[in-house]
């Protein structure tokens, strides 16, 4: 005598993990970006904030004056170098983090 499997009456669950992030179709990414971030900052090495020279690649953050998520633009007249350093924990400081926090409603650092 043959048993009939019976059909399952729960459905299987999804995967957990997430999918990986995409970033913005707004926002450049990859070679395009590190060219211009190296135009922006041979026009002008300075901090549009407080006018520190900045060193490439790594004492400057690329910013965008109106925030993609505000409706900015993803071009170069919209963008501006922002120093940029690290505290004695490691945590990134300088003018960009103060914009971004700004940005974000974040009060300071205590």
């Amino acid at each position: 005598m043959k048993l009939t499997t019976l059909k399952p009456r729960i459905a299987i669950a999804g995967s957990r993990l997430a999918a990986a992030p995409t970033p913005s179709a707004k926002r450049m990414t990859g070679r395009k970006l590190q060219e211009r971030r190296l135009h922006v900052w041979s026009a002008d090495p300075h901090c549009a904030h407080c006018r520190t020279l900045t060193i490439y690649p790594y004492g400057f953050e690329l910013d965008h004056k109106v925030s993609l998520f505000d409706g900015g633009e993803d071009t170069d007249a919209n963008t501006q170098i922002l120093c940029v350093s690290r505290d004695v924990n490691g945590r990134k400081t300088g003018c960009h983090d103060a914009k971004t926090r700004r940005d974000m409603g974040y009060r300071g650092r205590e």
